[in-house]
């Protein structure tokens, strides 16, 4: 990746977007239409939602989801919801550069902390959490309605 521009900007714009879906996928794969997700984001940023963009020369090779909450327990934190880079873009650095944008960003936005829900089974992304000095500070539970 030597000599190639890397950037991290907001997605603004239904390109921007469209733009993500690609590496977005590689996490959520239970998403099939682009369409479907560019309208879903779209609810969702009506609702707090940011997704941030790592580019390379422009195009996207990396996303991060998040919003700014709260709580009376936590304080002001962001909650980072999606954190992919694309898997062919790996082991280049891109996630160091994605979650220390998101870290600063948080500062930025008076955030006390910046949180991130995991799988049980995406151990890979335990272990750059653990290097990346975050700890496991609650279980979270769930009860399905559906």
């Amino acid at each position: 990746m030597e000599q190639q521009t890397v950037e991290i900007v907001l997605a603004r714009d239904d390109a921007d977007i469209a733009a993500s879906f690609p590496v977005m996928k590689e996490l959520r794969t239970h998403l099939a239409d682009a369409d479907v997700y560019r309208a879903q984001v779209r609810r969702q940023m009506d609702d707090g939602y940011t997704l941030a963009l790592v580019r390379i020369d422009g195009e996207v090779a990396g996303c991060g989801g998040f919003r700014v909450h709260e709580t009376l327990s936590r304080g002001r934190y962001m909650y980072v919801e999606d954190l992919v880079t694309a898997s062919q873009k790996r082991s280049y650095g891109l996630g160091d550069k994605l979650f220390d944008w998101l870290a600063a960003e948080a500062r930025e936005r008076g955030c006390a902390q910046l949180e991130i829900v995991s799988g049980v089974q995406r151990g890979e992304a335990h272990r750059f959490y653990h290097r990346k000095r975050m700890t496991i500070k609650a279980f979270q539970l769930v009860l399905p309605l559906t």
